[in-house]
């Protein structure tokens, strides 16, 4: 399949966000969500390449619509899951420069699953705007009653994002204009972005050259750990990386304190397997059983190879 050209990205990227915003039924909030959403990353570049994205990924330019627009969906949650213990707060933590950063966090104290196919297999290009259902992957499922046939419906919660069904993720851990939601960003080829409230597209001519040659560059990240694992899920897809970039971010990972639990906990940030909060969670349950016990490379590689299996 030939990659889609940019004005048939913006219609079906106009199209995508205007259904997802005739689902809202607060219109002040929809209004705020047509001024400040920005869609960008792995979708842009999907149909680049003419493949089907596997979800939207989609951020506001400014915290106060990002803290709306989660409460607005944990509020539809608690309608339909009243013993769901999730609220939405705004807390300042620092990353590993030790930088001070404004988060809009989801918490979750208890939940339950969702019916459905988690395994799914995304629709055809063509049939993305009116149907699919998002794949869900590390987090919390959600138990609901909701019909499944329902547009836009919550799904999946985590402290960093909210997944709605139809392919639609909305990202609450980050938020700004387009050059300071790219800052967390580890590989240049996703960093084209959309603003809807314009119908403007910006391709970036380094992420375009990246892109079509296939090449990961690393452009430095605040979570090179979990840059590691995706490397690997891009290089499935048929992407090269060189030994430079690799070693750019090995040095990264060098710098961090992987055997502090809340490090190790924020760097696992948008990998995508389940197994990594088993592991935290079995970390945990250590340190509060042995207060004195001594995190180690040897100590970890054994709960991983429990928990992954040695495959």
């Amino acid at each position: 399949m030939s990659g889609l050209q940019p004005k048939t990205i913006k219609k079906v990227l106009q199209a995508k966000l205007a259904q997802w915003l005739d689902t809202i039924d607060d219109k002040d909030l929809e209004n705020c969500i047509s001024r400040d959403v920005i869609v960008t990353g792995g979708s842009i570049a999907s149909m680049l390449l003419g493949e089907s994205p596997n979800d939207y990924d989609v951020y506001f330019s400014n915290i106060e619509t990002t803290k709306r627009v989660a409460e607005y969906y944990i509020n539809k949650l608690k309608e339909k899951n009243p013993t769901l213990e999730v609220c939405v707060k705004i807390e300042d933590r620092e990353n590993i420069k030790c930088e001070i950063e404004t988060r809009v966090v989801n918490y979750i104290r208890s939940v339950g699953v969702i019916d459905g196919d988690p395994n799914a297999e995304p629709d055809e290009l063509g049939k993305e705007i009116l149907s699919g259902i998002s794949s869900l992957t590390n987090g919390i499922k959600i138990e609901s009653d909701i019909n499944a046939e329902e547009l836009y419906h919550p799904v999946f919660i985590s402290e960093n994002a909210i997944t709605l069904s139809h392919k639609l993720q909305l990202v609450t851990r980050f938020y700004g204009e387009p050059n300071k939601i790219h800052d967390n960003f580890d590989y240049i080829h996703a960093c084209n972005w959309y603003r809807y409230k314009d119908n403007h597209l910006e391709l970036n001519a380094d992420a375009l050259s990246a892109l079509m040659s296939k090449r990961l560059i690393y452009r430095g990240s605040l979570y090179p750990l979990a840059s590691l694992f995706r490397m690997r899920k891009f290089l499935e897809r048929g992407f090269k990386i060189s030994a430079g970039q690799i070693l750019k971010i090995s040095l990264q990972i060098s710098e961090i304190d992987l055997m502090h639990v809340p490090t190790l906990r924020e760097q696992l940030i948008g990998v995508d397997m389940a197994y990594f909060y088993m592991l935290i969670d079995a970390i945990e349950q250590a340190k509060q059983s042995d207060k004195e016990l001594k995190l180690d490379s040897t100590y970890i590689g054994e709960l991983i190879d429990r928990i992954f299996g040695l495959n």
